[in-house]
């Protein structure tokens, strides 16, 4: 949460001191003293002036830098879809309280805490993208070629080490991409979640108090509902975004050496190696 944190602050700052913002306060100063000065103004009024120029530049300050939290789009449109979801339920659960149709106490709290986690888990894979893909993003379409026709049995496996190290690069690119997109996947069933959990409860709520209608079904479908909640929050917590997973491990070949053979040091050991 630091790094997200740090970015906000970061942004913040950016859009806090660009010229045009800069350019209000000290406008506003220029008024100020000129109001007092020349009109015999009071100080009290002119200090409570220049206060809400500046709580009005930080305040737009605040939502310009909120709009450039995410560095991509598409994890932008996956959090604006989750926040849409978020508050439609939010409505129809207020509706539910207010006619008195069914108590639901935990159920907002888990959804409430579940789209917290979800928007951390978004930031996170957001920022892994951009980081992975603004140094990596040609390195995969050209991959390196090695001139290996070679009867050496030293280079022969020092090739065999390079080949081996590629295919860890591609494990391990793959590992953190696959981080980011069960995030992007998590965020789906999160707005699925809540758009089935809300028809429910509105089908609940129109049906009203009639003798038909069975309160256990809709009891049990919101304690399904709050079981996938749950679910996607030990997902979220489980998820490493990390640039090297922990649960990436590279093994050597069947029949080939976990570790390489030693270089040969002498003129003697490589001649014997190359007899072998």
């Amino acid at each position: 949460m630091d790094d997200i944190r740090r970015r906000d602050i970061q942004l913040f700052l950016q859009e806090l001191v660009t010229p045009m913002r800069l350019a209000f306060p000290l406008v506003a100063i220029g008024m100020m003293y000129f109001f007092v000065s020349e009109l015999h103004g009071s100080w009290g009024r002119a200090m409570m002036v220049l206060f809400a120029v500046l709580m009005g530049v930080g305040f737009q300050a605040h939502q310009d830098s909120k709009r450039r939290r995410f560095y991509q789009q598409r994890f932008g449109k996956l959090w604006e879809g989750c926040q849409e979801r978020h508050n439609r339920f939010t409505k129809v659960l207020d509706k539910v309280h207010r006619d008195k149709v069914v108590e639901l106490r935990e159920l907002p709290r888990t959804v409430d805490e579940v789209a917290g986690n979800l928007y951390k888990a978004l930031r996170r894979a957001d920022m892994v993208f951009h980081d992975v893909h603004e140094t990596e993003k040609d390195m995969l379409a050209k991959p390196p070629v090695w001139q290996s026709a070679t009867e050496d049995a030293q280079s022969q496996e020092l090739y065999r080490i390079a080949d081996k190290n590629i295919a860890e690069y591609k494990m391990r690119y793959g590992a953190v991409m696959a981080g980011v997109q069960r995030a992007e996947a998590q965020s789906a069933v999160f707005m699925t979640t809540l758009d089935t959990l809300r028809m429910k409860m509105l089908t609940y709520r129109v049906a009203g108090r009639s003798p038909e209608v069975d309160s256990h079904e809709f009891l049990s479908a919101l304690q399904e509902a709050k079981m996938q909640l749950n679910a996607i929050d030990t997902a979220l917590e489980e998820l490493e975004l990390s640039p090297f997973p922990k649960t990436v491990a590279i093994l050597p070949p069947e029949g080939m050496p976990a570790t390489p053979p030693p270089v040969p040091s002498t003129t003697d050991e490589l001649n014997n190696l190359r007899q072998i």
